[in-house]
């Protein structure tokens, strides 16, 4: 994504939505869960449709990754230590399902580097963790406006994909991304009492992908 201005509001939409401290001085590999975050594409490019790379040339993006976020069960690290730039090589292969250079950069700056892995294993435990994913029929490619609930998305997602435990985030009364649990060996595993659903509206709606 284009995401200049949307890190820092998505930075701090975590930090509202989760109600958990951040942790600056966290040690790289020492956290309890991961929580891996897939955004709703087509939000973001109603907020930015500027962003060629993700919302032109017909692409039709539906979720696509966000982030594998360490975490601990209150709370979680940031920014673990200083590490060279993701290499060319891993951002090509990466931009097929995370199709933002500068995203790239900044979840390992802020998130990959409290994994404990090297930069390729960790974009690797992203791309094999998103593959696992099963996204519900209903939302792979709805070329019309869905209305539905945070119940309800949770529900298809956990009927097509047994044992994930998540949550649902919204801007407003529009989906902007779903929260999914996993351990460190990246199996389906219970959410902390932080991570909870953030849709105000009893009503979320689904922009179409087009």
């Amino acid at each position: 994504m284009s995401y200049t201005k949307t890190i820092g509001k998505t930075a701090l939409a975590l930090i509202l939505c989760l109600s958990l401290p951040v942790y600056a001085d966290g040690q790289p590999g020492q956290f309890d869960y991961y929580l891996l975050t897939l955004s709703w594409s087509p939000e973001h490019c109603a907020e930015v449709p500027s962003d060629k790379l993700q919302c032109d040339g017909g692409k039709q993006y539906g979720f696509v990754v966000h982030g594998l976020w360490p975490q601990y069960n209150k709370g979680y690290p940031d920014s673990c230590s200083t590490t060279p730039a993701v290499p060319e090589a891993v951002v090509q292969e990466m931009l097929p399902i995370m199709p933002s250079e500068k995203l790239i950069q900044h979840e390992w700056e802020k998130h990959g580097t409290c994994s404990g892995e090297k930069v390729g294993e960790y974009f690797g435990l992203i791309k094999s963790a998103f593959q696992t994913i099963k996204i519900p029929d209903a939302f792979a490619n709805p070329g019309r406006q869905v209305n539905i609930s945070a119940a309800q998305i949770r529900k298809q997602f956990q009927d097509s994909n047994p044992n994930v435990q998540m949550a649902v985030a919204c801007k407003g009364e529009y989906l902007q991304e779903v929260r999914l649990c996993f351990d460190k060996a990246m199996h389906p595993k219970t959410c902390s009492s932080g991570v909870r659903d953030h849709c105000p509206a009893s009503t979320v709606i689904m922009r179409p992908v087009n």
